[in-house]
C-alpha cells in the first residue's frame, strides 16, 4: 500500500500560553489536490509550516513520503521533494528582478544545471502565460501575475509535493481561475500533491478532498460531497414582509437566521424541524435551499446567543431619500487611476455591498466618501454634505469601521468606547447612556473589561462597529468588517447589520472580498480594477445572467485543461476540481452537443444553480478591464 504524501498524527503546538493546533491529524494521500479551510486563527498557516518542516511541534508524529520528520535533519532531508509558498501576494519574490531572473535566482538556488533550468523555466512560462512579460520586474505585475510567478519559482525544482498558503486572497477573479486551472494541471497531469490553504468556504468545493478546521482542531476531513452528505439538518429560505420581526422570532427560538436573497436563510438541525415550524407566523413562506458547507460548518458550531439589546435611536422616517451619491468619481495616484469614473446612489437605510478583490478600488472610493482622499475628478454627496467642501460635516454624520486600524487594543472595551465618544465630543451622560446600549447590542456587556487585544476577532469586530455608532451617525462605512471570520461570527456580525439597517434606518455600505456575502446585501455594486463591472439587487443579477447566457452546468471529462483550453474561447469557464463549470442556456442534450462540437470528450453532466462568483466572473469577462491581470 502506497503511504500518504503527508501523515499527521495527534499534533500539538503552542506559542506560550495559546494552543495553536490541539491533536491535530491529518492524511494526504498522493496526486491530490487537498485543501484547509477555516477563518483566520484556526491553525492552518502554523500546520502548513510544521509540515514543510519550517516549525518544530510540541507533541504528535509528522511523516513527508513516509519518512517521519522529528529533527532539521529529517526535515532537510525532505524540503527537495517539496515547496512552500506562503501568504501573501509574490511575497517570496525579489521585487527588483525581472519575471525571468526571479525564475533564474530560484533555479539557481535549486542547483538546476543551465539546459535543466532553461527547459523548465520555458515550460513554466509557457504553462502560466507569463511569457510576454518574461522582462517585467516582478513588483510590476498585478496580484494575480504575482501569484502565478510565485507558484512557479517555487516549483523550478519540480517538487513532488507544492504546499501553498492561502495563495488566492486579494487576487481577483480571472487570475483565480487562471491560478487553480494552473493547480489542476500540476496535480491532474504532472501527478503533484498540493496542500493548499483557504479562507473562502465558496472554494472548498474545488478540493478533491479537504478539512475543515477550527480553533486548531480538524472538524471534519473528506471529499466535499462527502462533507455536505454528513450535514445533520436542512437550509430554507423565509420569504416575510417584516424581516426584522421574524429574524428576531427565530433567533430567540435558537436558529440562526441571516439576510440572504431577500429572506432570511435558516439552517434547521436535524430534529428541530418542530420547533422551526413553531416560531413561523401565517403569511411567512419558507421553501428549501441546497445545503452548502456554511451549513455543515454551524452544524457543527456551539449556538450562539441572539444580540437583542434595544436601541433608542429615533427611526428615519423616509427610506427613498438618497444619502450616498457620486457621479463620475475617479481617483488617480502618480497616473495610476485607483477608482475609474464611478457612480453610485444609496438609499437612506440600504445595506450597499461594494464587492470586489483586493485592488478593486473599494478602499480608496469609501476614503473619498468620508472625505480623507479628495478625487481627481467627479462629484459627491454624503449626508447631504459636498464630499470636496465639507469633509468636517460628513465625519459627524458617518461612522466609519476601517480596515486596518479600529481600536487601541491594550486599552480595555469599555474604554475603547469612552475614547472614541470623547473624539466625538459626546457629554458624559450621553456616552455613559449609549456605552450600556452598544455593550448590550454588540453582547459585549460580559467582556466589558476585557482589553480588545484579548478578544478573539468577532468579538473585536463587534466592538469596532460600537465604535463607529456611539455618536449615532446616519451612515456607517464598513471595509472588509468580516476578513477573516469564523461563519459564526459572520453571521452574527450580519445580523447585527440587518438589525440596525431595518429597526433605525442605519444606511450601511460595506466592503468585501467574500462573494458569497452579496447575498445580505439589498443591493451592490461589483468593482473590478477601480470601475463598475455590474450593479443591482443579487436576485436579480443572478436571474439577469440566467436569463441571458443560462444555468450553470459541472462537466467531468477525461482532460481537463485541454478542455478548458477549448472552450474559454468563447466563454468563462471554472476549474471545481476535477470538473469544469461554465454558463449554457439548453438542456443536457444540447450541452453534451455543444461539447461534442469542440472535440471534448464528457463523462458526465450535472445542472448547477447560478452563483455570485458566476455572475462576477461573467461580468468581469465581460469589461474593458476583464483581461488585464
Amino acid at each position: 500500500m502506497t503511504p500518504p504524501v503527508v501523515e499527521v498524527r495527534e499534533v500539538e503546538k503552542r506559542y506560550g500560553k495559546i494552543v495553536a493546533l490541539r491533536g491535530v491529524s491529518l492524511r494526504v494521500p498522493r496526486g491530490v489536490l487537498f485543501g484547509l479551510v477555516g477563518p483566520d486563527g484556526a491553525g492552518k498557516s502554523t500546520l502548513l509550516k510544521i509540515v514543510t518542516g519550517l516549525l518544530t511541534y510540541d507533541r504528535g508524529e509528522v511523516f513527508l513520503f513516509g519518512q517521519p520528520v522529528r529533527t532539521e535533519r529529517e526535515a532537510e532531508a525532505v524540503k527537495e521533494r517539496l515547496c512552500f509558498m506562503p501568504q501573501g501576494l509574490g511575497v517570496n519574490l525579489y521585487q527588483e528582478l525581472s519575471v525571468e531572473e526571479n525564475l533564474d535566482f530560484f533555479g539557481k538556488l535549486r542547483l538546476l544545471d543551465d539546459e535543466e533550468l532553461r527547459r523548465r523555466k520555458e515550460e513554466l512560462l509557457r504553462l502560466t502565460g507569463l511569457h510576454p512579460f518574461r522582462n517585467r520586474r516582478a513588483k510590476n505585475l498585478s496580484g494575480g501575475m504575482k501569484q502565478k510567478l510565485a507558484l512557479i519559482c517555487s516549483l523550478i525544482h519540480q517538487p513532488e509535493l507544492v504546499v501553498l498558503d492561502e495563495p488566492t486572497t486579494g487576487v481577483d477573479p480571472l487570475s483565480r481561475e487562471d491560478f487553480w486551472a494552473l493547480l489542476a494541471t500540476l496535480v491532474y497531469h504532472q501527478k503533484v500533491t498540493a496542500l493548499v490553504s483557504t479562507t473562502y468556504l465558496e472554494e472548498a468545493m474545488r478540493f478533491d478532498r479537504l478539512a475543515l478546521m477550527h480553533e486548531g482542531r480538524i472538524l471534519l476531513e473528506g471529499a466535499p460531497e462527502e462533507l455536505l452528505a454528513r450535514t445533520k439538518g436542512r437550509a430554507y429560505l423565509v420569504a416575510t414582509d417584516d424581516p426584522l420581526k421574524t429574524l428576531t422570532r427565530l433567533s430567540e427560538a435558537g436558529f440562526r437566521p441571516f439576510p440572504y436573497a431577500g429572506g432570511l436563510r435558516v439552517f434547521v438541525p436535524e430534529g428541530r424541524e418542530e420547533d422551526f415550524s413553531r416560531a413561523l407566523s401565517a403569511g411567512e413562506k419558507v421553501s428549501p435551499l441546497p445545503l452548502d458547507l456554511t451549513d455543515l460548518v454551524l452544524s457543527f458550531s456551539p449556538a450562539v446567543t441572539p444580540l437583542t439589546g434595544r436601541l433608542s435611536w429615533a427611526k428615519a422616517e423616509s427610506r427613498e431619500e438618497v444619502v450616498i451619491y457620486a457621479r463620475e468619481l475617479t481617483k488617480e495616484f502618480d497616473g495610476f487611476r485607483a477608482v475609474d469614473r464611478v457612480n453610485l446612489s444609496v438609499r437612506r437605510g440600504e445595506i450597499y455591498g461594494l464587492l470586489g478583490p483586493n485592488g478593486a478600488g473599494k478602499t480608496t472610493l469609501i476614503r473619498m466618501l468620508c472625505g480623507l482622499l479628495k478625487p481627481t475628478r467627479g462629484e459627491g454627496k454624503v449626508a447631504g454634505y459636498d464630499m470636496r467642501r465639507a469633509p468636517r460635516e460628513i465625519k459627524e454624520h458617518i461612522g466609519y469601521l476601517s480596515q486596518a486600524f479600529s481600536l487601541y487594543r491594550d486599552l480595555t472595551v469599555t474604554e475603547n468606547i469612552w475614547l472614541m465618544a470623547g473624539i466625538y465630543g459626546l457629554p458624559r451622560r450621553t456616552t455613559g447612556k449609549r456605552l450600556r446600549e452598544l455593550l448590550e447590542l454588540t453582547g459585549l456587556t460580559p467582556y466589558a473589561d476585557h482589553k480588545a487585544g484579548d478578544l478573539p476577532l468577532g468579538l473585536r469586530q463587534r466592538l469596532a462597529l460600537a465604535c463607529a455608532l456611539v455618536h449615532h451617525p446616519d451612515i456607517v462605512f464598513l471595509d472588509e468588517p468580516t476578513s477573516g471570520m469564523d461563519v459564526s461570527g459572520r453571521q452574527v456580525f450580519w445580523s447585527l447589520i440587518f438589525r440596525l439597517s431595518r429597526e433605525v434606518g442605519l444606511t450601511c455600505l460595506v466592503t468585501t472580498h467574500y462573494l458569497a456575502e452579496a447575498e445580505h446585501c439589498d443591493r451592490l455594486t461589483l468593482m473590478h480594477a477601480g470601475r463598475v463591472v455590474a450593479e443591482g439587487a443579487p436576485r436579480a443579477l443572478k436571474e439577469d445572467l440566467r436569463r441571458r447566457f443560462g444555468r450553470p452546468w459541472l462537466v467531468s471529462v477525461p482532460d481537463l485543461l485541454s478542455a478548458r483550453e477549448k472552450l474559454r474561447k468563447e466563454r468563462p469557464v471554472m476549474v471545481f476540481g476535477r470538473k469544469l463549470r461554465f454558463l449554457w442556456p439548453g438542456d443536457e442534450e444540447e450541452v453534451r452537443a455543444y461539447l461534442r462540437q469542440h472535440g471534448v470528450e464528457v463523462l458526465e453532466v450535472e445542472p448547477a444553480e447560478v452563483t455570485m462568483e458566476d455572475v462576477f466572473l461573467w461580468y468581469v469577462s465581460a469589461s474593458p478591464a476583464g483581461g488585464s491581470s
